[in-house]
């Protein structure tokens, strides 16, 4: 099968998809003329799925990780977490590094996995360049402090 014309089913009723399919964003407003591929469609599945919605929309109206305002602010709100004593947020989708570090992207970041000790998110290392998991025992969140590398890559370009 390939991915120029075909048929999904979403919210009960099939519809054609696909990046030969023309469209329009479905952003209420919106007239941008779209197709139905991919790289319109709020998530990960055309159909729809945990991830996003399964709707198009031009790229004004596509967010982070591909997906609608309405399902970006869901995604935000649940992946927001507030540290107890510093009352900081924390975006649990964020790779980080203890606070002071360089990035390196051969190197070893941290980030969350899905696990939890005591109401408290994990991070576990991850090597930067493939997310696979490195040498290293998961560290509570709350354990010291942390920085988002994407600020700590800002900071060394401005310096470089």
């Amino acid at each position: 099968m390939g991915y120029a014309h075909y048929e999904i089913i979403r919210n009960g009723r099939t519809i054609e998809a696909g990046y030969a399919v023309e469209a329009v964003c479905e952003e209420a407003g919106c007239k941008a003329k779209i197709d139905r591929g991919l790289a319109y469609l709020c998530g990960k599945h055309p159909g729809g799925d945990e991830r996003g919605c399964g709707g198009y929309f031009c790229e004004q109206h596509l967010y982070g990780d591909n997906q609608c305002k309405r399902c970006s602010d869901v995604a935000d709100k649940a992946n927001a977490w507030i540290h107890p004593e510093t009352g900081e947020e924390f975006d649990l989708r964020d790779q980080l590094l203890p606070a002071g570090s360089s990035y390196d992207g051969r190197g070893i970041v941290w980030r969350h996995t899905g696990n939890w000790q005591r109401e408290v998110p994990l991070v576990e290392p991850v090597y930067a360049h493939s997310q696979v998991p490195a040498p290293g025992a998961a560290r509570m969140l709350t354990e010291g402090e942390w920085e988002d590398v994407a600020r700590i890559i800002h900071r060394q370009l401005r310096t470089a």
